[in-house]
């Protein structure tokens, strides 16, 4: 009886033993501004992702969505320059001038080493 559970024995093991594949996708894990926040004199947007994402895949947009005294606008585009952090984990949106007074939208995606591209959004207010 035991040399027939020896072979299903020592298969179990072997897994157990085994390192488990990456199956994590990429994901934001804060944000400066962060999601939600109520801020002043906003001059960058910085991203930091749990893990290191493929640069190329990176695709961002920031939109303004409200604004004090302007119901109902259309989201306008503010315009902005990028760059990857050296760690490959984090990118800055260097704004081209600092926010007004208003609402804001973050849009992101990325795809990290699993090539699965992930995104999510968020909104952060300036004072």
């Amino acid at each position: 009886m035991f040399k027939s559970l020896l072979p299903s024995a020592a298969a179990a093991f072997a897994l157990l033993l085994m390192p488990a594949t990456a199956s994590a996708h990429t994901k934001l894990v804060s944000s400066t501004p962060a999601a939600n926040s109520t801020v002043s004199k906003v001059t960058s947007v910085n991203l930091q992702f749990n893990e290191k994402i493929v640069a190329s895949t990176l695709k961002t947009e920031l939109v303004m969505t409200g604004m004090p005294g302007m119901a109902n606008h259309a989201p306008m585009k503010v315009p902005y320059s990028s760059m990857m952090g050296k760690e490959g984990k984090s990118a800055m949106l260097m704004l081209k001038r600092p926010l007004t007074a208003g609402t804001y939208k973050v849009t992101w995606s990325a795809a990290g080493a699993d090539t699965h591209r992930m995104g999510s959004e968020f909104s952060f207010t300036v004072k």
